[in-house]
Order: structure tokens, then sequence, then C-alpha cells
């Protein structure tokens, strides 16, 4: 109803009330011009009869005027004569009828005979009919300024009933259906277009049902097919992840029987059955380390690994598996550093520190003779956990695929570091666990630089929590 009240005064504004000021404007002209020639007519009639009187009395041998002046007195007209005066060239005074002050006007007349001198002629005429003629006119006009006035205000009743009011339904409907929404259309009489305009509404408001239903529908069908896939991926999931545990556990078994066979032989052998059986150790090592990170994979996927966060400090993390990293750097000879170690981090430290492990492995194992740096460093509310190495670096293209599954960009130096693909995949996937991701900034010889954030401890539990003995995890790299 808001648009009625702004757009009703605007119609009326614009249309009806310049067409209502141009008829009281004509109407008005009208009664002025008519009261002026009424007014003119009288004049003329008066002049005429004083001319006509005058005419009379200048003619050669009529003595007494009384009788010309009592006679224009009794001649008939709407303008009625009250008095004549007639004041004469030689100073006689003659008059006929009797002097009114009111409703009258007075008209005089010189008259000069062929002697010269001059003499007047004055007569007093009734205006009351002139008045009532006027007035008359001045009331037919005030009758039709209110036939207009009242015109017009039917127009505006007129507007509203007939234009506002369909309008206001049509907007009613249109909000209707804009809201999804069933709008209810009256059957109230109304002009074509708009009974034109409710039916192209109506029919709208059949195809949104249509539609509508139709989207439903779509919408119940797609949400059991999404439904049937994600239980068959849920179960293919599950399906995999039992099936890689119980290979891993029933191979796990048959080939460290086979270690501890291949060092009791080891012992009484001779040298060339040492070179044998060590290589025969070194490849149920690959198996074995090839097992546990399908063995790790499994559990994450399986999500049976729980979350525990507690409060632990930087030096905690990197204490962990400090020993494992500096005897796998040294075996690669790469210089390791820490650093920042006095941070305070809040997560789950057994997760984080199989994170950085990852990490840091991936890094000294690609990065050989080279420097590897294992950072903490502060970024706002969060402890950002950095790898840096200087090893080959990867391109842009490349550094999506490397947290993929046994995706391994240089297949050459993969044999000699006895790795699988599978470090950056797990390390991903344990990222996921602690709420957190795996940023990369890396560049075809410069190096990689690996990273995660953890939020830092509160500050009332980094005051009451005490130093926790490191728990001891499996680490292996992948």
């Amino acid at each position: 109803m808001e648009s009625r009240t702004h757009l009703l005064p605007r119609l009326f504004i614009d249309v009806v009330l310049p067409s209502t000021i141009a008829a009281l404007a004509l109407i008005l002209a009208l009664c002025v011009q008519q009261t002026h020639s009424l007014a003119e007519r009288v004049d003329a009639a008066a002049n005429l009869r004083l001319a006509r009187l005058a005419g009379e009395l200048v003619v050669p041998g009529n003595t007494s005027p009384q009788a010309a002046l009592d006679r224009s007195l009794q001649e008939g007209s709407s303008d009625k004569v009250l008095r004549v005066e007639w004041h004469g060239a030689d100073g006689s005074f003659w008059s006929s009828g009797a002097t009114s002050t009111i409703g009258s006007s007075t008209y005089r007349s010189e008259v000069r005979p062929q002697a010269g001198t001059s003499a007047w002629l004055s007569m007093q005429v009734d205006t009351k009919p002139l008045r009532q003629a006027q007035a008359m006119v001045w009331l037919l006009g005030a009758l039709c300024a209110t036939g207009i006035l009242l015109l017009a205000w039917l127009a505006r009743v007129s507007i509203r009933h007939r234009v506002l009011e369909p309008l206001s339904q049509v907007r009613y409907a249109v909000h209707e259906l804009v809201n999804a929404r069933h709008p209810q259309l009256d059957d109230t009489p109304a002009s074509a277009e708009f009974v034109e305009l409710r039916k192209s509404l109506q029919r709208l408001c059949e195809v949104q049902e249509e539609q509508r239903r139709d989207w439903s529908a779509m919408q119940r069908d797609n949400a059991v097919e999404a439904l049937d896939r994600l239980r068959q991926s849920q179960a293919a999931t599950r399906s995999k992840s039992q099936f890689i545990a119980l290979v891993s556990h029933h191979f796990r078994q048959p080939l460290q029987a086979l270690e501890l066979f291949a060092a009791g032989l080891d012992q009484n052998a001779s040298q060339e059955q040492q070179s044998l059986f060590l290589q025969m150790r070194h490849s149920i090592g690959s198996m074995t380390r090839l097992l546990d990170a399908l063995l790790e994979i499994s559990r994450l996927d399986a999500g049976v690994i729980a979350v525990k966060p507690i409060g632990f400090s930087a030096a905690e993390l990197f204490m962990r598996d400090r020993t494992s990293l500096n005897h796998e750097a040294a075996r690669h000879h790469v210089a390791l550093t820490w650093h920042g170690s006095q941070h305070q981090l809040h997560g789950d430290a057994d997760v984080a520190a199989s994170l950085l492990y990852q990490l840091a492995s991936n890094a000294i194992a690609n990065a050989p003779e080279g420097r590897v740096l294992i950072a903490a460093r502060r970024r706002g509310q969060a402890i950002r956990i950095e790898v840096r190495d200087n090893g080959p670096g990867i391109a842009v293209i490349h550094q999506q695929r490397i947290f993929e599954e046994f995706v391994q960009l240089q297949s050459g130096e993969s044999d000699r570091r006895g790795g699988y693909g599978l470090g950056l995949a797990i390390a991903e996937r344990l990222a996921r666990l602690l709420g957190t991701r795996i940023g990369l900034r890396s560049e075809p010889g410069r190096g990689s630089t690996f990273w995660f954030d953890l939020p830092r401890m509160p500050v009332m539990e980094r005051h009451s929590s005490s130093p926790q003995k490191p728990a001891a995890a499996w680490r292996q790299a992948s």
C-alpha cells in the first residue's frame, strides 16, 4: 500500500490537476468577459437614448422640453430611466422623475447648438437588472466550477479504484512469487488490461508451482543418489582400509620372521653369504616401510585416530624425533638446524610430531648433502612450523600432485632414496586431522619450504600446565 500512497498524489497532480486548473481558469475568464459585456451593453443603450433625447431637445421651435423628458421616462426598456435633467443654454432647467442614489448610474452629455452655446443633458438609469444579470453569471460560473471540482474528485476516486487497487494486487502477487509463495488473487472487476495481467500472473504462478515440484523431486533424487554414492564411497574406503590393515598385519609377521632368520644366519656365514644376507635385510626393510606407510594411511582414512589437544612447547615437539632425524640427516650428509624452541603451542602433540617428522624426512631425502632448517615462528595468534631445504625445488604445476599417493617427481633419485611417494600423502592427512593445512612455497633450483600452523597455548593453560614426558611414537620415512 505504500506505492499507492505515493502514486495517487502523483497521478492526481500530473493528470487531473492541470485539466482542473485550466477549466477553472476558463470559467473565470468567461464570467469576467460576460459581466463586462453586460455592462458595456447597458452603457451603449443608455448613451443611445441620451443622444436621441438630446436630438429632440435641440430641434428648433421646441420651446418646452418637459414633454420630451416625460416621454423618455415612459418608454419601456430593460434599463429603467429614473430621472432626466436638462440644463438649457439660456440657463433654464427642466427635470422629470425622482432622484435615487442606490442602484443607479448617471450618464451626462453635452449638447452644442448651432449658436455655439452649450447645454447639458443628464440621465439617471436603474442598474439593478444589470447587477442581477451579472450575479447570475457569477452564480452559473460558481456552479460550473463546483462541477469541475466534483469531477476532479471523482477522477481521483476512479484512479484509486480502477488503477491503484488492481496495481497493488499485481504488486502483491509479484512479491509473493519472488518469495516463492502462492499469491491469493481475488476476482474483483477490473479493466481488460488488468484482467489480462492477472491471468498472466496466475499462469506464472502455476508454472512456478510446477517448477517447484520438479525441483523438489530432482533434489530428492539427487539427495538419494548422493547418499547412495556417499555410502558406497564410505564402504569402499572402509573396505580398502580394512584390506590394507589386514594385508599389512599378515605380511608384517612373515617379514619380521625373515629378518630374524637372516640375522641368525648372518653370524656363521661366509663373506659372500653375508653380502647376500645384507641385500635380503635391505629388501625386507623396504617392504616393512612400505607396509607401515600403507597401514598409517589406512588408519588415517578410517578415522580411528582420536585427537587430544594439550599445551606443549616447540622444544618438546622438536625433541620427539630429533635423534631419529639427526641420524637420517647424517646418513644423507645433510646439515640439520633447529630454531624457535621457546614458543608455546596447543594441539595434539603426537599428531603434530608425526606431521613434522614426515615433512622433515621428506626435506632431508630431497636435499642430499644440503641444508634443512626446522623452525617455529609466531604468526599473529598462531605458531607456524616451517621446514626449509635447499633441494632442487618443485615447479608450480606439480605442487598439488606431490600430496597424492605414490607420486614422485624425480624417479631417478627415488630408488636411491628408497621412497614410495607416501610421506606427503600421510602428512596431508595428518594436517587435516589437526585442523590445519600444509602450505608450500617452492621454485625450481631454489629449494622448498613446507609449513603448517598451530594455535598458541592460552595464557591460563601456559601457567597451569606441567611438563609432560614425551610419548614414544612410531615414525617411519615414506
